[in-house]
């Protein structure tokens, strides 16, 4: 009111303007979403995109994400006459649907990497393509410029054109500004430039929302700016599955086998629940466990911002971000719901909560190095179990001529019988055979194991690597509001603020949608644990190439089809320390001579490190016996931090550098005692809400308290100023946020009980009267039973 009825001089009035924009700027997302009230269904118009190209393409899970929107809109009682699908090949009854088969032979893997492997496979099945209650049109360029041509001129100002694309996409090598979505039939597509003219022909008062999930999916945030502007014009904006360089889950093999997993689903389940674009976009970032890296148009609109004005000023992009990242930390409370945010995801994945790029970007680097070593050394595992199928297979056959006749090549190719009518009873004879030698399944169950173990590791990173993106687009979205709100122009800001307007859409949902509802999934691995798994399954290292030994060689000497010659010898290795030579042909352990081709890869891989190993060698005609130590494979892991495990040391003290604020610190945990390490922040509720308890455990259990905040000593004593509950003693500020890393916070508050030898007793995240501190043991009589002001 003050501001209202005042009349001040140009530099006053600049000095208010600046606090003010400075103060309310942080929560231009949060008013924006709340001004987002339900779209008329009546204005809404609805253009659902599944491509598929071709037939073994167009996976059935397109087709269910279509589904799945259809009821969404119908439920919010969208026209039927306002819905139109383009999907694979339209109303033709030609199959044009894959459909997913499963193997029903549990010993299917015993022929995998063998001749037998695709006779055996379960063939795909293929439908047509339908939606109950719908007419289809097929998924090609030539529909869509006929929907454009006719529905889109007829959409009034104040209609909304929702956009789904559930498809595959392209990526342009040359510019990911332009990458394109796959269309139904050969060479069919629609690239971001394409679809920007298209969107060109439609009133400009006429609100475009894209939904997008197919793999590159981010460069058609573009398609909001009209061609040669600097601004997005804010009446078209979109959510996407990933971005414009990375392909989204359904690329990855991992996942195929699976139900109801990536963007599209967990993004539809959330809108068929609340209605809300925006609470799907924040469902897919906390809970989706694929390597989606999902982003909005309003994101990709202040990076593209930030960048440009890094280059303006001649600093790296980082830099600057990080710059504006301290700025808007001089008021942590006002970014409580992005910090909350940012909480939420590193706790779903078991990873460090960051507050600036720099303490990401070595991770975001490394992880892709460490997934693609351990998706190698998968590779490295399954072409061994294939090694080692093969001559299981060949022995089988060996001993069931009959079989060996059935499934020669020559039988199989004539096709007497097709080979899936054998596949039931070849694979539960093969299973019992290699059951009954119980060497042999040991062998092969070990390099299975191995093989699935270390391509779920190397998945699971390219997850990690699509978190560590999502909690990067965070901050730089935080920093780029915060630039608009200190140096932003007035178009930028009012670009910006259209684009929040746009991304608004609701559905008006009187009430859920049935079968919307999110599948009870296993929690993510903390990474602690997958890299204790990968080391685990690491294959040893013995530091030689080897190759076949010649026949002529093999004959003369009466070798096995196992032996190998060494061809290289590396620098540094176990192989070099054993005096292993180019030329040597290894013939295997003493007592148990290599049968079998390429023998040597599978004894190495899965040798026990570090134990010395006896092996026959013959070197220039003469027998000889080396002994070598395999040694772990070489391999550096990435330093992302996450919550230690219980049980474990604590991370030393003294490098942490902790400053004390008031109290005087411990010099050391180990051997003074217990201590409660409490992580808080002054804009904290639920922290405050714990200190009753806190205080309550501290007196009871004789265990000290350390507070540890990462706000400034300034921030600290305005805070204590006006404070009047009671604190623990000991505070300390922690500004470079050591600690936190160190003990991988990914929330406030968070409580580690570290004991008197300096092992970690206890790690418990976040508060409620109800769940209390979450210390094993401890139960405090005064707890109240009803959830309190502190609650969330």
């Amino acid at each position: 009111s003050a501001l209202v009825s005042m009349t001040p001089t140009p530099a006053i009035a600049l000095c208010l303007l600046t606090s003010v924009l400075v103060w309310v700027a942080p929560s231009i997302d949060a008013r924006a979403s709340k001004a987002g009230e339900a779209t008329d269904p009546a204005r809404i118009e609805a253009l659902l995109l599944n491509g598929g190209g071709t037939p073994a393409g167009n996976y059935q899970s397109h087709l269910m994400h279509v589904r799945m929107l259809v009821d969404i809109l119908r439920a919010a009682g969208v026209s039927e006459r306002r819905l139109t699908i383009l999907s694979g090949d339209g109303p033709d009854p030609t199959a044009d649907v894959a459909l997913r088969e499963v193997q029903p032979e549990e010993d299917f893997w015993l022929v995998t990497g063998t001749r037998l492997e695709q006779p055996f496979r379960t063939p795909i099945t293929y439908e047509s393509t339908r939606v109950a209650g719908a007419a289809l049109k097929a998924a090609t360029r030539a529909e869509l410029d006929r929907w454009f041509a006719s529905v889109g001129t007829r959409l009034k100002p104040g209609d909304t054109l929702l956009l789904y694309v559930t498809d595959h996409g392209t990526k342009n090598a040359q510019d990911t500004r332009n990458n394109r979505i796959t269309l139904w039939g050969k060479g069919e597509g629609l690239s971001v430039g394409e679809l920007r003219a298209l969107l060109a022909g439609l009133d400009r008062r006429v609100r475009v929302v894209m939904l997008m999930s197919q793999c590159y999916s981010g460069s058609f945030a573009n398609a909001a700016w009209r061609e040669g502007a600097s601004l997005p014009s804010g009446n078209a904006c979109g959510y996407f599955s990933t971005t414009a360089e990375r392909p989204a889950y359904g690329c990855y093999p991992e996942v195929r086998d699976l139900d109801n997993l990536g963007h599209s689903f967990d993004f539809l389940q959330e809108l068929g629940q609340s209605g809300s674009l925006r609470g799907g976009h924040l469902k897919v970032l906390e809970e989706d466990a694929t390597p989606d890296a999902p982003l909005r148009t309003s994101d990709f609109f202040l990076e593209d911002l930030l960048r440009r004005r890094a280059d303006a000023e001649g600093k790296a992009f980082e830099t600057l971000v990080d710059g504006l990242l301290k700025q808007a930390w001089r008021r942590k409370g006002a970014w409580e719901p992005e910090i909350r945010l940012l909480d939420a995801v590193g706790r779903s994945f078991g990873v460090f909560s960051p507050r600036w790029l720099a303490e990401i970007q070595d991770q975001a680097a490394r992880l892709p190095q460490v997934g693609d070593q351990l998706d190698t050394h998968a590779k490295a595992w399954k072409t061994t179990l294939g090694d080692a199928n093969r001559a299981n297979l060949e022995r089988f056959l060996a001993k069931q001529p009959a079989w060996a006749e059935q499934v020669s090549d020559r039988a199989l190719r004539e096709g007497g019988s097709s080979a899936r009518e054998l596949a039931g009873t070849f694979l539960y004879d093969l299973g019992e055979y290699t059951r009954g030698d119980t060497w042999m399944e040991g062998r092969l169950s070990a390099l299975r194991g191995r093989a699935e173990t270390a391509r779920a590791l190397a998945y699971r990173m390219e997850v990690r690597l699509g978190v560590v993106l999502r909690m990067r687009a965070i901050l730089v979205t935080i920093a780029g509001r915060e630039y608009l709100s200190r140096g932003g122009t007035a178009d930028e800001r009012a670009a910006y603020e259209s684009l929040l307007e746009c991304e608004s859409l609701s559905l008006p949902l009187s009430e859920p949608v049935p079968g919307m509802q999110s599948p009870d999934r296993p929690a993510f691995p903390p990474l602690e644990a997958d890299l204790i798994a990968a080391r685990e399954v690491l294959p040893a290292w013995l530091g030689i190439r080897f190759g076949e030994v010649p026949a002529p060689l093999r004959k003369a000497q009466g070798l096995t089809p196992g032996v190998s010659m060494v061809t290289a010898v590396y620098p540094d290795s176990p192989a070099e320390e054993a005096d292993l030579q180019v030329a040597d042909v290894i013939l295997g352990p003493p007592e148990a001579r290599f049968e079998d081709p390429r023998q040597i890869r599978e004894w190495t891989m899965l040798a026990t490190v570090d134990q010395p190993a006896p092996l026959a060698v013959l070197r220039g005609g003469e027998r000889m016996e080396v002994t070598i130590v395999p040694k772990p494979y070489p391999m550096k892991w990435p330093d992302l931090p996450g919550p230690p495990r219980v049980s474990n040391a604590a991370p030393a003290w003294r490098p942490l550098q902790l400053t004390a604020y008031r109290g005087e610190l411990p010099a050391d945990l180990r051997g003074s005692g217990p201590h409660l390490l409490y992580f808080w922040a002054t804009w904290c509720g639920p922290c405050k809400a714990a200190l009753p308890e806190l205080l309550a455990f501290q007196r009871q259990r004789n265990t000290p308290v350390v507070a540890i905040t990462d706000e400034p000593a300034g921030t600290l004593d305005t805070f204590f100023g006006t404070f009047d509950q009671r604190f623990p003693d000991l505070v300390a500020t922690d500004e470079l946020r050591r600690s936190f890393l160190a003990y991988g916070v990914s929330g406030t508050p968070t409580f580690v009980v570290v004991d008197g030898d300096g092992v970690i007793r206890s790690y418990s995240v976040g508060y409620t009267p109800a769940k209390g501190l979450g210390i094993e043991g401890w139960a405090w009589s005064e707890r109240p039973t009803a959830r309190g002001p502190g609650s969330r």
